[in-house]
């Protein structure tokens, strides 16, 4: 015992000790070798900005830049040494503290300066389209998405040197547009394409125009024009230009002041694509073998973290061009290219600014990023392998600007057509709430043509809809996290037309095909469909991803589609990474994986880009598992050695599927605890590579668990867990199943208890138990408690703790029974309810352990 808990010991520093050294050496988060930044933005007169761009102008000032209404925000000058914006969000926050979570507010202008336009559509064909926002309200939230309905739309910008260029349509009238700092002056420039005339939304203010309509004064700001085909109007507080309409192209410069300047003689040619500003490549050298098993072996690529730019490097995707060429985006914006050649990994740095990115794909070549500015595709101009257009292929998305309303998930088929879900979790301005989101397109999975100019709705209502599509099928399957209406992690088939239940409603909520129990999985990532894989036994499954435990899962769904019943068979493999997203190499068929993290997990590393590979000889779990009316069957791709009833137990449990967080597990009479389930004779398949359990009486049930201790031959095993969600399944069809049919006799059922808990209580054990169940993945055991979303154990045996309903109490045991039994019965001050129950769960003997380890932490 001592020897396991030294080793769980271990882990826990190791962890503490990534945290601290994989920032040091980390260069600024806004990267000085860019001119433009995507990121919400809060001003204070001009409003929330979802969709920001972040535009430097030498070495200090800036333009923010709203790219739904298509208006310059703010003109602004931080302090030196000072980032732009304070850091709110998530990737903004934990930047230079890589656990420490963003804030519920979005990042601020760290100086004052000069407001532009105010919070209305920045361009039209007439004043009142500039005067009237024509989008959707939802609530207070300000993400309400783009003018696309009005025919107005963003392109995407260009980068050229140190300028950047912004591109968008009013009424098929292109319009680019790009800034110059001159003097004690802001230029705009502005080239539009031939056509009608434009209205442009200047400024807010009261403003006297000169009598040539050149010139305009508010007192605050001066804004003068450079050409005679654009004349000011003062507007009902609005300062409005209106470009005369042209048989070609219009090119024309004003500069705004705060005192009277000249505007520009002229205006300059649109600045073009320049050279490559990251041409020095990184190279990393796999690490074979990092981990193994039967059938199986995991390789970690080193991440390029020493590089020229000072970049972190936390992979959030990655996608593959060809077979020796993938792309991968990080959380902080950034796409690096992947040269692939025997154990090397040559990295070169492509795309940067981007806003929290979470997946990446690609379209006949063409890369394609999921970001909080939208579908951006990167495009090269210049042929020097960098991007120079990032092109907004869709903004459709209505972007929340919840600091949890995540671009979560993104996948793209050939011809372009694109799936993609964003989180569905809402905050206030303390915590998260359990409210339903004012935004449809919050915790939905949404389906955008391939010209991105069309969406539709898929599904709705979810917490956190990571999803995958078959590529044969078409299906779509959507791991979900624990959280209000699901009381345990799943996979779920997703329909036109399904609901999740987050935030209540009255519409039926869809089910899983599969409950996965929090112990096993307490936080589901992007599921991956396996097709083509190296692995052929796992052929047309579903792997379920775990970020809170770096584990895999082999999912089967059941029946036909969608599948109301299935199984999950864990696999024996741990790949130490906070696992986001998965892929498929194009021809050897390995599995890539790519992940970090900032809290609420529990794996050692921080983040991490590893390969798995198929190797020769079965595994020693299951390839398949499914039940039928008679009992279950696991299927194995090796020859089993002899079996025994011995070797098989099984018990069940329900779980209370409603608004409320998490589930106990329950009784069929609706206590507390789980139900055994006795189990009969065991036969082999003709092959011998299957194996029948008979169970009289099979109900249906939310979560059948069935331990087994069935051995492949050559390989060692031990009792291991298969977990079942049962409906309605079919009488076995034995010749089809490849059995003899089996002389089946109920009265040899008997209940097999596992073998009773008699170890006895101990702090050891207690620590050993909360690493395993997760528990250090919500709570922290140091003082401080980054990374972790529960208050920390650190001292708090005896401490007093304050509740949200303001009531105390003191933190002895019976509070901590309570707390971990019952865990919506006193929700801490300053925390939201995310903890399930673990009544059913735990022993008395292993919740006294944790127990007597809290005391301990004193």
């Amino acid at each position: 015992m001592l020897e396991k808990t030294n080793g769980v010991w271990s882990r826990v520093c190791a962890v503490l000790l990534a945290v601290v050294s994989t920032a040091v050496g980390a260069g600024p988060f806004f990267d000085p070798s860019l001119p433009l930044y995507c990121s919400p933005i809060r001003t204070e007169e001009n409003g929330v900005v979802a969709r920001g761009l972040l535009i430097r102008l030498g070495a200090r000032e800036w333009v923010a830049f709203d790219q739904d209404l298509l208006r310059p925000v703010l003109w602004f000058a931080p302090p030196a040494a000072t980032p732009p914006l304070s850091l709110e969000t998530m990737s903004q926050a934990s930047w230079d503290e890589p656990t420490r979570r963003g804030t519920v507010n979005p990042p601020e202008p760290t100086g004052k300066g000069t407001s532009l336009a105010p919070a209305l559509p920045g361009v039209g064909r007439t004043v009142e389209e500039v005067m009237t926002d024509p989008r959707p309200v939802y609530g207070d939230d300000a993400g309400r998405g783009g003018l696309e309905e009005s025919g107005r739309r963003f392109l995407g910008y260009r980068l050229a040197g140190e300028q950047a260029v912004i591109s968008y349509e009013s009424n098929g009238v292109v319009i680019e547009e790009w800034f110059e700092k001159s003097g004690d002056g802001l230029i705009r420039h502005l080239a539009a394409g031939p056509g009608p005339e434009l209205v442009f939304l200047v400024a807010g203010g009261n403003f006297t125009v000169k009598p040539t309509a050149q010139e305009a004064s508010s007192g605050k700001l001066h804004v003068a024009s450079n050409h005679a085909g654009l004349t000011f109007k003062a507007e009902e507080g609005k300062l409005i230009a209106r470009l005369a309409a042209g048989k070609s192209g219009r090119r024309v410069s004003y500069v705004y002041g705060s005192k009277r300047i000249a505007a520009p003689a002229g205006t300059p040619p649109v600045p073009t694509a320049s050279t490559g500003r990251w041409l020095k490549p990184v190279e990393t050298r796999f690490r074979k073998e990092a981990g193994s098993g039967p059938g199986w072996a995991l390789d970690r690529l080193p991440l390029p973290t020493e590089n020229p730019w000072k970049r972190r490097v936390r992979p959030a995707d990655i996608a593959f061009l060809s077979p020796d060429a993938a792309v991968m985006v990080t959380f902080e914006g950034d796409v690096w290219r992947l040269g692939l050649g025997g154990d090397r990994a040559r990295w070169t740095r492509i795309a940067g600014g981007l806003s929290e990115p979470l997946s990446i794909g690609q379209v006949g070549g063409v890369v394609q990023v999921f970001t909080r500015n939208g579908i951006v595709r990167l495009k090269d101009l210049n042929g020097d392998g960098e991007t120079d257009f990032y092109e907004n292929h869709s903004s459709l998305i209505h972007q929340t600007v919840g600091s949890r309303g995540y671009p979560l998930d993104m996948e793209v088929d050939q011809t372009g057509r694109t799936w993609a879900s964003i989180g569905g979790i809402m905050t206030d301005d303390r915590s998260i709430t359990g409210k339903i989101p004012d935004n449809p397109h919050s915790g939905a999975i949404l389906e955008i043509s391939p010209d991105g100019r069309k969406l539709d709705v898929v599904s709705t209502r979810a917490r956190e809809p990571f999803f995958a599509r078959d590529p044969v099928t078409g299906h779509i399957v959507m791991s979900e996290q624990q959280g209000h209406w699901v009381p345990s992690s799943g996979s779920f088939p997703v329909m036109p037309g399904s609901h999740f239940g987050y935030g209540g409603g009255k519409r039926k909520v869809s089910p899983p095909a599969v409950w996965i129990p929090h112990d096993q999985d307490n936080s589901s990532s992007s599921p991956l469909w396996l097709r083509g894989t190296g692995f052929r036994a796992w052929e047309g499954g579903v792997m379920q991803l775990s970020y809170g435990t770096g584990r895999l899962f082999l999912v089967r769904h059941a029946g036909t589609w969608p599948s109301v019943e299935g199984a999950v068979i864990p696999l024996d493999i741990d790949t130490e990474i906070p696992l986001l997203h998965g892929n498929v190499h194009p021809t050897d068929g390995s599995i890539w994986f790519a992940g970090f993290r900032i809290y609420d997990s529990q794996v050692r590393e921080l983040e991490g880009l590893a390969r798995l590979r198929a190797t020769e000889g079965p595994f020693s779990e299951p390839i398949n598992a499914f039940a039928v009316k008679e009992g279950v069957i696991l299927k194995f791709n090796g020859e089993l050695d002899e079996v025994s009833p011995e070797l098989a137990r099984a018990k069940e449990w329900q779980y209370r599927r409603s608004g409320g967080y998490g589930s106990p597990r329950l009784k069929r009479d609706g206590s507390e605890g789980v139900d055994p389930v006795a189990t009969g004779g065991t036969f082999l398949s003709k092959d011998r590579k299957s194996v029948f359990v008979h169970i009289p009486g099979l109900k249906p049930t939310m979560q059948l668990e069935l331990s087994h201790g069935f051995q492949v031959k050559g390989l060692k095993s031990a009792m291991r867990p298969v977990y079942f969600t049962v409906t309605a399944p079919p009488a076995a069809d034995w010749t089809k199943l490849g059995f003899e049919p089996p002389a089946l006799d109920d009265s040899l059922a008997t209940v097999r208890d596992a073998p009773k808990d008699e170890t006895p209580p101990s702090a050891g054990r207690g620590r050993e138990l909360a690493t395993r169940y997760g528990c250090l993945a919500c709570h922290s055991v140091e003082e401080t408690n980054g990374g972790h979303s529960g208050p920390t154990w650190k001292k708090l045996y005896g401490s007093e703790r304050r509740f949200t309903d303001g009531t105390r109490r003191t933190a002895d045991d019976a509070y901590l029974r309570d707390a971990i039994l019952e865990p919506a019965k006193n929700i801490v001050e300053g925390y939201a309810l995310g903890m399930g129950s673990y009544s059913g769960v735990l022993s008395e003997p292993e919740l006294e352990s944790i127990l007597l380890w809290i005391k301990e932490l004193k």
